[in-house]
């Protein structure tokens, strides 16, 4: 499957971020507040759920479980994790004490320690994209927050964009003047 960069909310009848009952793919919870576009929205879990899913091609999911998001690395399935940011994968942190954890899915590596993610958010925003530095090894999550890793989605291939290169060089420069005398 090709990679596309998702820079806005998932529209209207995406199968990916809504529940099987009501004819999508997912099985996470509904969010909260419940986008009526996509109701797995506003909901981490099921925002990086389905886009997991909808970047690896794969309909129902055939890797993941809707766990809640601190969970995301122990129900990996045969998913792959490290700590190198990779297009595609999902970032996984752990909240302490009784927070939640959060999920979120990079899109763009800026650097090493830089990434462009989307994500969205329980009880906030239904999509959203940010940039995520790796400050204190949080990547730019506070200190109730620890982050566990990327866990990187199969069978993904990135397309590189390669820039035109001008042909325009000296020893074309000097052909063109002499055929043009």
């Amino acid at each position: 499957m090709s990679f596309k960069m998702r820079t806005t909310k998932p529209s209207k009848g995406n199968k990916y971020y809504i529940r099987k009952t009501n004819g999508g793919y997912s099985n996470a919870i509904k969010g909260y507040p419940t986008d009526k576009e996509c109701n797995v929205l506003s909901n981490c879990v099921g925002y990086a759920y389905g886009r997991f899913n909808e970047i690896g091609g794969y309909g129902c999911c055939k890797y993941l479980a809707p766990v809640n998001a601190e969970n995301f690395m122990q129900y990996k399935g045969s998913c792959k994790t490290g700590s190198t940011p990779k297009v595609g994968s999902v970032m996984v942190w752990q909240g302490n004490g009784s927070l939640a954890g959060h999920v979120a899915i990079v899109e763009k590596v800026n650097s090493s320690t830089q990434v462009f993610t989307s994500e969205s958010s329980y009880g906030g925003k239904a999509f959203f994209n940010s940039i995520r530095t790796n400050d204190n090894a949080r990547w730019g999550m506070s200190k109730n927050y620890r982050f566990s890793g990327f866990l990187y989605v199969p069978e993904v291939v990135v397309e590189q964009i390669t820039p035109v290169v001008a042909r325009n060089t000296l020893v074309d420069q000097l052909k063109l003047n002499k055929d043009m005398k």
